[in-house]
């Protein structure tokens, strides 16, 4: 049958933007085809021709299959249209490949609110059979198509359709109803649009157009494949030019061939970036493919792809990302244009010699304050923020290649010699535009130890690369490949976890349960014969194979039961939310009914509003099923903490034991900065002290960091653990430099303090636990920055620790006003030392304003009840009386974490000076008060004025 009917040569508006100037559209000689002419005549045949039938199972009675079906059903249709239709294909290749095509917008429909909307078209109750079926496609039940939204919609809209035939729509009318509902985003707006469709198309039609809008077509084809039935350089032009409209317009002749400079990338035109092979199973495998020689490794950035464009010295930029949508917008179009988000930074990035280039790197988002990359969600956020100058979070291009500099392409050229080109072009411009570092690596243990680092500091991975390299677009190749600790024989924990919940697939996995909850158990220590409960701890969708699910299915056949979000089955199971609402499965199991898998996952991560257990694994997949075990002898949540604290410290060891061993192989010592301090401690040369003794340290840094920071608490005595206690005590120090995943977790949670590693530092430095100040802070409870508030000056300079350089006076002084009365903070002393005419000297009741003190009496007599020696009560009550007119608040506790000051006399006996010493070690860092004598008080006193507490200390 002939599809498509020959008609009047149909007039082409042809639109004018800065792309079309430069392509000859082809004119078609025929009128645009009805649009269920794609359905007859393309995508019912394709389906045919992969074995498929209509729901996506394979048709074993399909006679002609394969790809050469396959691509004689492409050729054949392509041949039919340039016969009936003409030239100009790039209407119907809009719509069979709709994730294609750039130049229309995102609709902003997903399933539930394209389902509201046929919902509100079709005119039926949304508490109907029909209208749950369709918000609820996953569910298998009377309704085919169980995960399969497109096929739900059909089933139900085919019991109301409005024509049964199919509707005369054309091609050219879809994409112009498409158009327009790209534009508009509010519900009320796009109602009628899909009324339009709905009045006018049948049961079929509607189901093919849903897949079009939703862009989850699932024909069996590619647009590789699709685009070689076009034309035989038709992937390669859309590979260095992302553009639909282009492969269509520019080789519709197939006796054309593109010229050599054709093929290569252009300025302004968006390529498609090469992409890093897929994570492999070993180190070993690794080292292998790089030829066992030297390669780069880089972290994995989580941020956007993004290449760019600029030409003209500056004068013109253009930014896009991995799916070829142009950010200019919001990056910016020029070093002259204020507006954008990067740009305006950028008129000393490039050497005066380059006038134009293309480079591909990572967008991220950086906190200043914090100095630290934002996840990646933050990224668009922060470019509106910084276009509107709010002073927030801004965008940070990291480059990592170069493909063309002053007119020339440098595709070809080796990666090592992209890099020295790209070293030598461009200059760094801190907290905006930098080079994406690198290190070279030579062996298994170099990936090993690098990938430990990242993954400690929650970052996604690694990316290995040869330097000789050329870059091959749009395509994945052992040239650069992913490393990934999930994937990794070397890296993770398996762990048996018990399948408490499933979740029901789409496409061939719709009529099963594709992924399933898994729970850690919770004992009943009442009753141990009981069944117990478990906590919802992940989701796992990978790893499997059929025949696992199938063995799955028969373990687990007539045991599952239906979710009902109002009955939760509380008894048995507990899911994170008020309501037991987060992680929802559509089925649940009992425990004594369900199966254990073996699940391995790189690594353990927060989660406190998804999961029971407040962590999850990061990309668990599944390794096999264990019979052996059951729901009594499954993982618990006990066990598991356990276990991840060992993990936690064999990391940590591992990681120290080929530092050391790097470090005896270079036979040298070196010096060792510390980040964010301008002292550097030399460790080797380091006396070994016990200011440490009895505390203990949480170590939340990044590697460099953290190993000597580790060094630095043992050399002084302390002791660093590998997991922090549930319940804290004085002596538990968390140290942390950055926002890593779980340093977040407990910012969020705001009950722990968490100090910076310089005030481990200062401690070395002053051979004493100094008390907290506020530099010493990452993170604060408000108690301790109250604390701290008492004990510093209004402009941060400590009353309780004598300033260690100059640098950090000077930083004082910069924080001083030039007239005091500018300040705007300051103590409640200040207001009545405004009114008066006597200097702060001159008013004693203020001489010991902000101390709390505690005064260490005397043991009392065991006979008389008297104190022992009444000549050291004498002085210590004097001194008592002098702090209380001084305005000293006291304490009877000497573990008071208010206290500043401990008060004893000169002459206090040693054994007695060492007991107080002792205690003071065992305080939280929050909180170490001065142990001063009494003649501190009273010598200040007679001088009138608050004396320096160095000479005084014991």
């Amino acid at each position: 049958m002939e599809i498509f009917a020959p008609g009047p040569s149909e007039s082409v508006d042809i639109d004018v933007d800065d792309e079309e100037v430069t392509i000859s559209r082809p004119r078609n000689h025929g009128q645009s085809p009805p649009f269920h002419t794609i359905i007859i005549g393309f995508i019912n045949p394709l389906i045919t021709s992969s074995g498929k039938s209509t729901y996506g199972t394979y048709n074993k009675f399909s006679k002609k299959t394969g790809r050469a079906a396959r691509w004689s059903v492409l050729t054949g249709f392509i041949e039919r249209w340039k016969k009936n239709v003409g030239n100009d294909i790039y209407p119907f290749f809009r719509l069979v490949l709709p994730d294609v095509d750039k130049e229309r917008q995102m609709y902003g429909l997903k399933e539930k609110a394209l389902a509201r909307l046929i919902i509100k078209v079709l005119g039926i109750s949304p508490e109907s059979e029909d209208a749950n079926a369709v918000i609820n496609y996953r569910i298998p039940g009377q309704q085919k198509g169980a995960g399969d939204f497109a096929e739900r919609c059909f089933e139900v809209i085919k019991k109301r359709q409005m024509r049964t035939e199919y509707g005369s729509m054309t091609i050219n009318q879809v994409n112009d109803l498409l158009d327009e509902l790209s534009r508009v985003s509010k519900a009320v707006d796009q109602l009628p649009i899909i009324t339009n469709f709905y009045n006018n198309m049948n049961a079929e039609e509607m189901k093919w157009l849903i897949r079009i809008i939703l862009r989850q077509m699932h024909i069996g084809v590619s647009e590789r494949l699709l685009f070689s039935a076009w034309h035989p350089n038709a992937n390669t032009l859309y590979n260095v030019s992302s553009s639909l409209k282009r492969v269509c317009w520019e080789l519709y002749d197939n006796t054309y061939r593109l010229t050599e400079e054709e093929e290569d990338v252009t300025l302004m035109s968006c390529f498609q970036p090469q992409l890093a092979a897929f994570p492999k199973s070993s180190y070993d495998q690794i080292v292998r493919l790089m030829g066992n020689e030297v390669f780069y490794i880089e972290e994995k950035m989580d941020g956007e792809r993004i290449q760019l464009h600029m030409s003209d010295y500056g004068n013109k930029f253009k930014f896009f990302s991995r799916r070829a949508k142009d950010y200019t917008y919001l990056y910016g179009d020029s070093l002259q244009n204020g507006s954008g988000a990067l740009t305006k930074f950028l008129s000393n990035a490039f050497i005066p010699t380059l006038e134009n280039c293309i480079l591909d790197g990572e967008m991220v988002s950086w906190d200043p304050s914090e100095e630290k990359i934002e996840p990646f969600g933050s990224l668009k956020t922060a470019a509106h923020a910084e276009i509107e100058d709010k002073g927030l979070s801004h965008p940070l291009y990291l480059v990592f290649d170069v493909l063309y500099a002053n007119s020339m392409s440098v595709v070809k050229y080796s990666l090592a010699e992209r890099r020295r080109l790209l070293r030598s072009m461009i200059r760094a411009v801190p907290n905006h535009f930098l080079i994406h570092p690198f290190e070279e690596a030579l062996t298994k243990d170099d990936i090993d130890k690098r990938l430990r680092q990242v993954i400690a500091e929650s970052s996604e991975g690694l990316v290995i690369k040869s330097p000789m390299s050329t870059y091959t677009m749009n395509g994945r190749n052992d040239d650069w490949i992913k490393v990934k600790p999930e994937y990794m024989q070397e890296f993770g924990e398996s762990l048996d976890c018990l399948i408490i919940g499933g979740y029901y697939g789409q496409g061939k996995r719709a009529q099963f349960l594709s992924s399933f909850l898994c729970g850690l158990r919770v004992d009943n220590e009442y009753d141990p014969e009981a069944i117990p409960r478990f906590w919802s701890f992940c989701r796992v969708g990978g790893g499997f194979t059929a025949s696992e699910y199938a063995e799955i299915r028969h373990l687990t056949e007539g045991q599952w039961q239906k979710w009902d979000p109002k009955r939760p089955p509380l008894e048995f199971m507990e899911l994170a939310g008020e309501r037991n609402e987060k992680e929802m499965p559509d089925v649940w199991i009992r425990p004594d009914k369900s199966v254990v898998l073996e699940v391995k996952a790189g690594s353990i991560v927060p989660a406190p509003e998804q999961y029971r257990t407040n962590v999850t694994l990061r990309f668990p997949r599944f390794r096999r099923l264990r019979p052996d075990k059951d729901y009594r002898t499954a993982l618990s949540v006990k066990e598991f903490l356990s276990l991840k604290a060992q993990v936690e410290h064999d990391s940590q060891e591992r990681v120290l034991e080929m530092d050391t061993h790097r470090r005896r192989a270079k036979r040298q010592k070196k010096e060792i900065t510390i980040l964010n301090t301008n002292k550097v401690a030399s460790l080797h040369d380091a006396e070994v002290s016990q200011i440490f003794d009895g505390h203990q340290f949480y170590l939340l840094l990044d590697s460099k960091s953290k190993i000597q920071i580790e060094q630095l608490i043992m050399t002084n005595g302390g002791q660093v653990i590998p997991s922090l206690p549930s319940e804290l005590t004085p002596n538990i120090h968390v140290i942390a430099n950055k926002d890593l995943v779980k340093v977040v977790s407990l910012k969020r949670q705001g009950k722990t303090n968490i100090l910076r590693p310089v005030w481990v530092i200062d401690c070395s430095f002053n051979n004493r636990i100094v008390p907290v100040e506020s530099r010493h802070v990452y993170f604060g409870t408000p108690r301790l920055l109250n604390w701290i508030e008492r004990r510093t000056d209004l402009f941060g300079d400590s009353y309780t620790r004598s300033m260690e350089s100059t640098n950090e006076l000077q930083e004082i002084l910069e924080r001083m006003p030039l007239n005091l009365s500018e300040s705007k903070q300051g103590y409640d002393v200040y207001e009545p030392l405004t009114r008066s005419t006597m200097s702060v000297d001159e008013i004693p009741s203020l001489l010991f304003y902000g101390t709390v003190l505690y005064f260490d009496f005397p043991e009392r007599s065991p006979l008389d009840g008297l104190p022992t020696n009444t000549d050291t009560t004498f002085k210590l009550q004097l001194a008592t009386n002098y702090a209380r007119f001084g305005g000293a608040k006291f304490s009877d506790r000497i573990d008071d974490p208010e206290l500043s000051h401990i008060v004893a006399m000169p002459d206090t006996t040693q054994s007695r000076a060492r007991e107080i010493k002792t205690l003071l070690s065992k305080l939280p860092s929050v909180n170490i008060p001065r142990f001063v004598s009494a003649n501190w008080i009273t010598t200040s006193w007679a001088e009138s004025s608050r004396l320096s507490e160095e000479n005084f200390m014991l």
